[in-house]
């Protein structure tokens, strides 16, 4: 259900517009309002201006009690305040959008309280809001047109920030703490063991370049992918089958009985690391390493690559970044807009992205297998 400002707005608007002649001049504007010469306002969250509050001087406020919003506008000029929004976001992303006056007549001279209201952040943002801890960034922003240039538009705005729950370490014992704590665990956790297979690709590799060809090889390592001719049908008996995979290298005759079922594992056009072959046929990791280089050998099996994480690294890199974002609101009432997060995010991303291809390149390997 959408939640609503107050109805004393529109009222407000009416006053402002048929009144608007009836008010005393506009004076000198004191501290705290923002704006321009032409349309000053003044927003206030209990009683502190906006002008007052950033990231570093957030206004703490209770989930459990209504905040105060005030809004006071002053018009020096004749316009049509074309749009008005008051939002709310957290880490960046809008949680909450409001249209405040809308394609407005406001002639010159109007000063105005719009808005004295007690405001619950749970009306507002709605279920959920017990998720959100840190630092929330209120923006009220207005674009308007004066009546003697009405084709230009000018905007104004200001922000504000927020501090809901605890502060400092204690806030990673809130619940939204223990979440992102959860969530940073498990994202380092998938990436060591990202990079641990990794480790494992490149010395697989190492290996497979340093014995040249699958009888030089001997026992393929778990991390050697193999591959099947598409649409392959090798017209082989079951008996000729393990004959010829017993003979492609020295010690193959006592694993060639598991050709047949090999066979039917590693499928036309499928990619099986040796690791997976050797779990399918349930024997051990060198029995099936020696069956692949065997097979590979005898030109039933191709092998080019070896299995490499390139996409985990990846996403757990962007991952982390914005994990990071998140620990910063929590513990240092960090307020990121959307390009530094966007920024930091791809960033992440192209940086795991080259950590990922230089070690997919470590992991190269010669192509061996049917079409030698």
């Amino acid at each position: 259900m959408r939640r609503m400002l107050p109805p004393i707005v529109g009222i407000g608007l009416m006053i402002c517009i048929l009144g608007a002649f009836l008010v005393a001049p506009v004076q000198a504007q004191p501290p705290g309002w923002s704006g321009d010469d032409n349309f000053a306002f003044l927003l206030e969250v209990d009683g502190i201006s906006a002008v007052d509050s950033d990231a570093a001087n957030p206004i703490p406020v209770n989930l459990s009690e209504s905040i105060l919003l005030e809004l006071s506008i002053d018009v020096s000029a004749n316009m049509t305040i074309v749009e008005g929004v008051f939002s709310l976001l957290y880490l960046s992303i809008p949680i909450f959008s409001q249209p405040v006056f809308n394609n407005t007549l406001a002639p010159a001279g109007v000063s105005l309280n719009l808005i004295n209201s007690s405001v619950s952040l749970a009306d507002l943002i709605g279920p959920g809001i017990d998720l959100i801890s840190g630092t929330i960034e209120g923006v009220f922003a207005i674009t308007y047109s004066l009546w003697s240039s009405p084709s230009n538009t000018t905007s104004v705005s200001d922000n504000f920030v927020l501090r809901i729950g605890p502060q400092g370490t204690a806030a990673l014992g809130s619940l939204p703490g223990l979440i992102t704590i959860g969530f940073a665990v498990m994202s380092i956790f998938s990436l060591l063991k990202a990079l641990e297979e990794f480790q494992k690709g490149i010395f697989a590799a190492s290996k497979m370049r340093s014995g040249k060809t699958p009888k030089g090889v001997e026992i393929f390592p778990a991390a050697v992918v193999l591959r099947r001719k598409p649409g392959g049908k090798e017209k082989l008996s079951k008996d000729d089958l393990i004959a010829r995979v017993g003979s492609a290298i020295q010690g193959a005759d006592s694993v060639a009985k598991h050709a047949p079922k090999a066979m039917n594992i590693v499928t036309p056009k499928s990619k099986v690391p040796v690791g997976k072959l050797s779990k399918a046929l349930k024997v051990k990791r060198d029995v099936a390493g020696r069956l692949a280089a065997a097979m590979t050998e005898a030109k039933i099996f191709q092998t080019r690559s070896v299995k490499t994480p390139t996409k985990k690294v990846a996403f757990s890199g962007m991952t982390l970044a914005g994990i990071y974002w998140s620990v910063m609101q929590l513990l240092g009432n960090a307020a990121p807009d959307l390009l530094t997060m966007a920024l930091t995010l791809t960033g992440a991303l192209v940086i795991s992205v080259v950590i990922g291809y230089f070690m997919g390149w470590l992991s190269r390997i010669p192509k061996m297998g049917y079409d030698n």
